[in-house]
């Protein structure tokens, strides 16, 4: 049986995370603060071990959001779906933001020597940050679906680790980072809404379910243009999410199988 979610415009989840964001985002452009908070951070931030935030910022990308689902096959199937619709929503915005915007990425602006760049160089542009979009929108679902504070609490707290990342390998600004949290959460509520207007039958779930696997399939064989540093966690994490998700892709496959054992 699931859980009842939270109505997403009638609490304060809904709106205090996009509302700081913007507040950020207005502080950071208004005050031209946001070169000067880049380099403070990126310096601050930096690890001798630079793999450490390599391996972070991995957990940004969409598809290892998506495989962290996983786990809630069979328990929370309202969740893996309005996380997925919001998913699709946030791919959206960020694609719109990037071409609309066309804000160039730190190592196009500044000076290689004035900060820390780790892993692979993106060309591409540069606001909202993608990696924080898909981070806040998975984050946001569930604080908005689950009563729980202390894991409201810690899926955000991780979703600002994997922000603060971006600025730490030398891929986006502040700006960046803070326009993808508020692009992130606020596909999470319309996520969320939809899912609620457009509840999952057995035959969406199922959908959804081999959709995951096929990107635990993708990042575990196919995908190997990543940083060579975070392959293993890339290789590891997908794995055990499809462990752990065994048991509920048999509930949901084979029902008949699961209730005769």
């Amino acid at each position: 049986m699931t859980q009842p979610c939270v109505d997403p415009l009638r609490t304060p989840w809904s709106w205090a995370i996009p509302a700081l964001a913007l507040l950020l985002l207005a502080l950071f452009g208004l005050a031209g603060l946001n070169q000067p908070v880049f380099l403070w951070l990126n310096h601050a931030l930096y690890l001798q071990t630079e793999g450490f935030w390599l391996n972070v910022t991995l957990f940004g990308d969409a598809g290892m959001m998506a495989i962290l689902l996983l786990p809630l096959i069979g328990k929370r199937p309202d969740i893996i779906w309005s996380a997925l619709l919001a998913g699709i929503i946030t791919a959206v915005m960020v694609d719109v933001g990037k071409d609309y915007f066309a804000i160039q990425r730190p190592p196009n602006v500044l000076a290689a020597e004035t900060f820390h760049q780790l892993g692979n160089r993106f060309g591409a542009a540069s606001f909202p940050s993608g990696h924080t979009a898909a981070a806040f929108s998975v984050a946001g679902t569930i604080s908005l679906m689950v009563m729980d504070t202390r894991i409201r609490v810690t899926v955000i707290a991780l979703a600002l680790f994997i922000a603060m990342s971006r600025i730490a390998v030398g891929a986006h600004w502040p700006m960046d980072i803070t326009a993808g949290a508020f692009t992130g959460w606020l596909a999470a509520i319309l996520g969320v809404w939809l899912g609620r207007h457009l509840p999952a039958n057995r035959g969406v779930q199922m959908f959804c379910a081999l959709l995951l696997v096929s990107t635990v399939v993708y990042l575990v064989f196919v995908h190997k243009n990543g940083d060579v540093e975070a392959r293993l966690l890339e290789i590891t994490v997908p794995l055990l999410s499809l462990a752990l998700a065994l048991p509920g892709l048999r509930r949901l496959f084979f029902p008949g199988v699961h209730h005769a054992a």
